[in-house]
C-alpha cells in the first residue's frame, strides 16, 4: 500500500524541538554604525534600549546580548548579538542602530526587534504502509514560554493496531521536552539544562528479507519483536561560547520486550532486533557537544553547525546493557552569487557492544528516500517492515538552494532545494555494506515554505518514498 509522509525538520541533541525561524540575515539589515570620522572603541555604549517587545520579556533578551551598557561599542558583537537573537526564534526580524548619548563619547544602542509566532508545528506525520494501515502524528513547540526563554515542546504518533492485528496493543510514541538555554542560577556561568521524557510501543517485523514477502497480505503470520520503553533523560551543561554548548547527559529507561514468533516456520524466521527480552534497565551517560554559527535556521548563506555527541552504558552504573556510541555531525553553508546557496553535510557514527535496536543507526532516517520497504522513522517508531538496525554509519551529502520569494504573506519564505546524499551502512566492522540496503544513493527535489506556523516541506522524495 502508498504510504503519505509529512514531515518538518526537529530540534538538535538533547534539546527541545526547535522551529525554524523567519529570520532576516544580518546582511538584510543596516548594520550598526557610528561617524566614519571615529574610531568605534572609542565611543561608551551609555545604555541598551529595545523597541518593539510586547510578549517577550526585555530581560530575557538582554541576558543574551553580548554586549553591556558602560562597555566600548564592539561593531562585531553587535553583530553577533542579533545573529544570537535571530537563531533563539522569537523574532522575525532583528536590526540596530546607534543614536547620540547624553555626553560626548557615549552612545545609545538600539536594537528593532519584530516579534513572531513562537508557538509553531514541529513536526507533522501522515502514512499508510504494509504494517500499519493508518498512522499519524503532530508535534507542537513553544519557543519562548511565557516570555521567559523557555522551550516547551510535546509530540506524539499514533498507529493502533497493527495491520490484521486488531487485538494487539496500539503502537504510538510520545515524547515531551523542557528547555533553557540560557540558565542564570547565582553568580555561576549561564548553564544550559533541559528534561525529556518519552513513551514508545511498537513492533519490529523479524522476517528473513526486509519486505516480508513469504508473509504478503498476512502479515499478522509474521514474527515479530514487541516492545515497550518509558522513561527520560535530564541534561545539564554549559556555553563555551556564545554560539556553543557542552551538555552532559543521564538516560533511565525501562525497557520490555518479548518475542512473537507468529505461524512462521524456522525457515522464515529471522534475526530480530537486538534487545533483552522480558523486563531490562537502561543507563547511560552522554556528552554532547555543538557549535551553531548559521545565520539563518531556514535559509542559511554562512556559518555551520558541528555536533559530537558520545553515550556510554554500563552494568556499573546499574544498566542491563554495555555499550558506547558515537556521532558525529557537520554541516557547512555557503553563499553563492545571485541569492543561491549550498549545503554540505556529513555524518559518521559507530555503535560497539551489546547496544539495543533503538541505540543503533536506522539506514533510512539519514537517506532522503530508501529503494525498498524501508521508510524513516516517525519519532522513533518503525512502522516498515524492515528492521535492520546497523552499527556503523556514514553519510554525506549536498543541497542546492535557489530562492523563490520573500513576502509577508502566510508563505513568507519559499526555495527550491536540490539534494544528493550517500549513505552507507553495516552491522559490525569489516562486515561489507549490509545486503538488505537496497541503495547507497538518494535525492530530492522539493519546495520549502516558511510561515508563522512553521516550516513545511513539499518534497519528491517522499514520493517516491511513499509510490516506488
Amino acid at each position: 500500500m502508498a504510504r503519505m509522509r509529512l514531515t518538518l525538520p526537529a530540534a538538535l541533541s538533547l534539546a527541545l524541538l526547535t522551529a525554524l525561524p523567519v529570520a532576516a540575515r544580518p546582511q538584510d539589515a543596516a548594520a550598526p554604525s557610528v561617524p566614519a570620522t571615529e574610531a568605534a572603541p572609542r565611543y561608551l555604549v551609555e545604555r541598551i534600549d529595545l523597541e518593539g517587545l510586547e510578549e517577550t520579556r526585555a530581560s530575557e533578551v538582554r541576558r543574551r546580548l553580548l554586549i553591556r551598557p558602560g562597555e566600548l561599542l564592539d561593531e562585531g558583537r553587535v553583530l553577533l548579538s542579533r545573529l544570537r537573537l535571530l537563531q533563539l526564534g522569537w523574532f522575525s526580524r532583528v536590526e540596530s542602530r546607534v543614536e547620540r548619548g547624553s555626553a560626548r563619547g557615549q552612545v545609545v544602542l538600539v536594537f528593532q526587534l519584530v516579534e513572531r509566532n513562537t508557538l509553531v508545528v514541529s513536526d507533522l506525520f501522515l502514512g499508510s504502509t504494509p504494517a500499519q494501515r493508518l498512522y499519524g502524528g503532530l508535534g507542537l513547540t513553544e519557543q519562548n514560554f511565557l516570555g521567559m526563554g523557555l522551550g516547551l515542546s510535546g509530540a506524539a504518533v499514533y498507529g493502533g493496531a497493527p495491520a490484521e492485528l486488531p487485538g494487539a496493543p496500539h503502537r504510538f510514541s510520545a515524547r515531551a521536552s523542557l528547555y533553557d538555554a540560557d540558565l542564570e542560577l547565582g553568580g555561576l556561568p549561564t548553564l544550559v539544562a533541559g528534561v525529556t521524557g518519552l513513551w514508545i510501543r511498537g513492533d519490529e517485523l523479524s522476517c528473513t528479507d526486509p519486505g516480508c514477502d513469504a508473509f504478503d497480505g498476512h502479515l499478522e503470520r509474521a514474527p515479530r519483536l514487541r516492545y515497550e520503553r518509558l522513561g527520560g533523560e535530564v541534561s545539564l551543561g554549559i556555553r563555551p561560547g556564545p554560539f556553543e554548548r557542552l551538555l552532559g547527559g543521564l538516560r533511565l529507561e525501562r525497557v520490555d520486550g518479548s518475542f512473537l514468533p507468529g505461524a512462521a516456520g524456522p525457515a522464515q524466521v529471522g534475526t530480530p532486533p537486538a534487545l533483552r527480552l522480558g523486563g531490562s534497565a537502561l543507563v547511560a551517560f552522554t556528552g554532547t557537544y555543538e557549535r551553531d554559527t548559521r545565520d539563518d535556521l531556514f535559509f542559511p548563506a554562512g556559518g555551520g553547525r558541528f555536533a559530537a555527541q558520545v553515550t556510554f552504558s554500563s552494568p556499573a552504573v546499574g544498566s542491563d546493557y554495555e555499550y558506547s556510541r558515537w556521532l558525529l555531525q557537520l554541516e557547512k553553508d555557503l553563499s553563492l552569487p545571485r541569492g543561491h546557496g549550498l549545503r554540505l553535510v556529513a555524518a559518521a557514527g559507530a555503535v560497539q557492544g551489546d547496544a539495543p535496536f533503538f541505540e543503533r543507526f536506522y539506514a533510512a532516517d539519514w537517506a532522503y528516500f530508501s529503494v525498498g520497504p524501508a521508510l524513516g522513522r516517525a519519532l522513533e517508531l518503525n512502522f516498515s517492515t524492515d528492521s535492520r538496525y546497523d552499527a556503523l554509519l556514514a553519510m554525506g551529502g549536498a543541497e542546492y538552494a535557489v530562492p523563490l520569494w520573500r513576502s509577508e504573506g502566510i508563505f513568507r519564505r519559499g526555495y527550491l532545494a536540490l539534494g544528493a546524499r550517500a549513505v552507507w551502512s553495516a552491522a559490525r566492522s569489516r562486515a561489507g555494506r549490509d545486503p538488505l540496503s537496497s541503495t547507497p544513493l538518494s535525492a530530492d527535489a522539493a519546495l520549502r515554505l516558511d510561515t508563522p506556523v512553521g516550516s513545511f516541506n513539499v518534497s519528491l522524495a517522499y514520493a517516491l518514498d511513499n509510490f516506488l
